[in-house]
């Protein structure tokens, strides 16, 4: 933190402006401060951009998408100095040379928002690979600044950058920080503070000028385009080398004022004449530029040493070792998942029964009418319950992903997986998304995202219905703790875990049969470092993926709570049998019990659980109401409906939450109502035939 002096002294020689609003998009704003400014965080993946950012804004942040597109959007903010400062984490990304909707997001953002200051998040490990996103932001604007992370590993490698000599040769201000140490954390804060306000800091970016032909080029082309009327924001020496490196979006864009038919023909006979490729050339001199200044900037052995990291992964990822190591942490995945929370989830349990109890005991004390009493204690205080009973899970689910992902393991995971997804048409990034679909389908779904190629996209979203969420896994829990000893429960639930996965890839590789068929791109992923996962690190990427369940599923099973017990008490003081639930579920009975052996009493839950899976216990609470529903369904369900059911309700259909998920990422009714007859479809058909077999057998 600062002392007030200097809060004093940044008073004094702040300048005195209002960021202007910028063509109607909604930052954080406050009415407190005056004087707001915008920054930009630009890096490449794994250089600590999202540590630096949830470090500078804490709790205040904001997720949601860019607009027209499905890229998670970020913003936080801080204060400093009586002054706003909100800060946007742009999507990670290694160039600005290609027009994926990062990439496209990115230039956008800082040509059209005008932001006051872009950082660049560079990795002292690897400057002259995470420096080149600078260069091209050069090209952009002059407001750029270079945040260089990891010094602290840096350190450990006898490597000594020098700040000054870097800030120089780059043209642009220069800070070295750690995430993990706290003196960093106030020092970029002044950093950014006094890039804005001060004279400290010169802004004149290093222009790399390529060879005399690549520049003869670029001079004619902007000469051609000096007056145009499109793409008037963007710098026009930036359009003359997109242009040069054949970027179809610029040539589009062009076209529509510029008869570029010649111009492109010049071109062309141009680099055969001279034997150039300018894609390759502006690469190549930026890299070249690159390593220049980082010979000069940096002191100690730049040559590649072998590090703890790569021979951990000589063993992790080892083609054969590698699989049952993956199979191993993800089934003590699981196991810390389900151990941790059972007890919590019990003691809840137990807790919220004894509330529910009490209130129910005033209530009648009270002479509440016995209607009113039901209402409010099977309805409201059962779906609040419920609610609250999956949390645990969800939270102890996330953060062990998060506890994988922040120690590098979680990307090594996907790694190993793309040969094995390849076979399905998937990448491997695909394995990841189901990892989040355990936890949450409408979450797996979001982390679809990572996944390149649209269509295979489009068939990960659709099948990852198959998955079960973790209120699915619970609900399998409480069936198979009641019909089975726990070795034989266990086996069941890791079976069912593995027929759900199965499932999903079958469903992909189904629908890849009806779509033009692409070859998988390859899998290119930055392997970061292993290191000790980060507290503060594990709470923000914990509470980002748990907040989608708590946001969406929360207000869904309340409301389905409440909506179970006005269907299943109506008319109020009727058996089960002749409420509006029990007629609903004899409807759905005519085709589901001769075919599954679904009764009318099993079925009815499963039509509660499109509003959420949580309710399925609730209402089979409701509906045998007779006794203690364990030993009421061990007397009345047969071990071929005990099957039946857990494969039905394993992947039937997904919860609105997910539904919700699905129309947001792919922008479609079809896909959306696809998604939801598809699973119904493929999970009826194999339910029944196993249950026709059971009855045979058993």
């Amino acid at each position: 933190m600062h002392s007030s002096d200097d809060q004093g002294r940044f008073r004094n020689i702040r300048k005195k402006k209002r960021l202007k609003k910028r063509k109607g998009k909604k930052y954080y704003s406050s009415k407190n401060h005056s004087i707001e400014h915008v920054i930009g965080f630009l890096g490449n993946p794994n250089v600590g951009k999202s540590s630096l950012f949830n470090e500078l804004t804490g709790s205040h942040q904001h997720i949601g998408n860019w607009p027209g597109k499905t890229v998670e959007k970020k913003e936080g903010h801080f204060i400093l100095a009586d002054e706003y400062f909100s800060v946007i984490d742009l999507p990670g990304t290694y160039s600005l040379s290609g027009r994926s909707d990062e990439e496209i997001i990115t230039e956008e953002f800082i040509v059209q928002e005008r932001p006051d200051l872009v950082c660049v998040i560079a990795d002292a490990m690897r400057l002259e690979r995470t420096l080149y996103l600078a260069l091209q932001a050069f090209e952009l604007t002059d407001k750029v600044a270079i945040i260089v992370n990891m010094i602290d590993v840096a350190e450990k490698h006898n490597l000594e950058i020098s700040r000054k000599k870097l800030a120089s040769l780059l043209g642009v201000p220069v800070i070295l920080v750690s995430a993990l140490r706290d003196s960093s954390l106030i020092e970029l804060k002044k950093f950014i503070y006094d890039a804005i306000h001060t004279d400290k800091y010169d802004f004149h970016p290093a222009k790399i000028l390529y060879s005399s032909k690549i520049e003869a080029i670029i001079r004619k082309i902007s000469e051609q385009i000096a007056d145009r009327k499109v793409l008037k924001e963007y710098p026009v020496r930036w359009i003359a080398i997109k242009l040069l490196e054949g970027d179809n979006w610029t040539r589009s864009e062009l076209s529509k004022e510029f008869d570029l038919e010649t111009l492109l023909k010049t071109l062309e006979e141009i680099k055969e004449k001279e034997s150039i490729n300018p894609k390759v050339e502006i690469a190549k001199t930026k890299y070249s530029g690159l390593h220049t200044i980082v010979t000069q900037s940096v002191k100690g052995d730049l040559e590649f040493k072998e590090t703890i990291s790569d021979k951990i992964d000589k063993i992790v990822l080892h083609p054969i070792f590698g699989y049952p190591i993956l199979i191993l942490i993800y089934a003590l995945f699981f196991f810390i998942s389900f151990s941790i929370s059972s007890p919590i989830i019990e003691g809840m349990s137990y807790l919220l029964n004894l509330f529910a109890e009490y209130i129910r005991s005033l209530m009648i004390q009270s002479s509440s009418p016995e209607i009113i009493t039901s209402f409010v204690v099977d309805g409201i205080i059962a779906g609040i319950s419920a609610f609250l009973l999956f949390l645990p899970l969800i939270i102890i689910f996330y953060t062990l992903v998060a506890i994988m992902e922040d120690s590098g393991y979680l990307a090594r995971s996907a790694y190993l997986m793309d040969r094995f997804m390849n076979k399905f048409g998937l990448q491997g990034t695909a394995f990841l998304s189901i990892v989040m679909g355990f936890g949450c389908n409408a979450a797996g779904i979001l982390a679809t995202r990572i996944i390149k190629n649209p269509k295979d996209r489009i068939r990960m979203i659709v099948s990852l219905s198959f998955i079960p969420c973790a209120a699915t896994l619970g609900v399998i829990a409480f069936i198979t703790g009641i019909f089975f000893e726990p070795w034989k429960a266990s086996l069941i639930m890791l079976g069912l875990y593995a027929f759900s996965i199965f499932l999903t890839l079958i469903s992909s590789s189904i629908l890849r049969l009806f779509m033009e068929k692409e070859e998988p791109l390859p899998l290119i992923l930055e392997m970061p470092e292993y290191r000790k996962p980060i507290l503060k690190n594990i709470y923000y990427l914990t509470w980002s993926r748990a907040g989608v369940f708590v946001k969406k599923a929360g207000t869904f099973i309340f409301s389905a709570s409440i909506f179970i017990w006005i269907l299943s008490n109506l008319p109020y003081g009727v058996s089960p049998e002749f409420t509006i639930l029990g007629y609903l579920g004899k409807v759905f009975s005519f085709i589901t019990y001769p075919l599954m052996g679904l009764s009318w009493e099993m079925i009815a839950p499963l039509v509660f659980g499109f509003a959420a899976k949580e309710t399925i216990i609730v209402a089979l609470g409701v509906i045998y109401a007779s006794g203690d529903l364990k030993t009421v369904l061990l007397n009345l369900w047969s071990l071929p409906q005990v099957i039946s059911f857990l494969l039905f309700q394993l992947t039937y259909a997904p919860c609105f939450a997910t539904i919700a998920a699905v129309k947001s990422e792919t922008n479609s009714y079809k896909w959306s109502l696809f998604s939801i007859l598809w699973p119904l479809f493929l999970t009826t058909l194999i339910t029944t035939i196993v249950y026709q077999i059971l009855r045979l057998i058993v």
